[in-house]
């Protein structure tokens, strides 16, 4: 797949996938941060997480490692996150739980975080659809 066509596909899943879970978060925190706050605190499930995000980040890093000056940087910077994010949470789990932990609780962390994930949502779904 040419690089342009590649990074419009991946746009457009990554956006709808992090919009839709951005807003969920947003509009049903209520309902959603305690589970949230259970995941957490299971060894298992954060196990599991960091393996999906690694498969994600190897994902993209393989098929989408472009460096340029424009918005396709966002995926690229989004695959490699993704891989360490997973890689953190195998290696290191109980890190990765605190961590993780002390977001969900901060009401200012997690709005402000659930934000930022539905803004670079929508950039991406802008450049995805346009």
């Amino acid at each position: 797949m040419e690089n342009k066509m590649l990074s419009i596909f991946l746009a457009k899943t990554i956006g709808l996938y992090l919009v839709i879970v951005s807003a969920a978060f947003i509009l049903k925190a209520n309902e959603l941060k305690p589970m949230a706050l259970d995941m957490v605190r299971n060894p298992s499930l954060v196990m599991f997480s960091g393996i999906l995000a690694l498969i994600f980040g190897i994902l993209i890093v393989v098929s989408h490692n472009i460096w340029v000056m424009d918005w396709r940087v966002i995926i690229t910077l989004l695959g490699w996150l993704a891989l360490l994010k997973g890689a953190m949470r195998l290696f290191f789990p109980e890190f990765a739980m605190s961590k993780m932990k002390k977001c969900v609780e901060n009401n200012a962390s997690y709005t402000i975080m659930m934000l930022i994930t539905l803004f670079i949502g929508l950039v991406l779904l802008y450049f995805g659809f346009m």
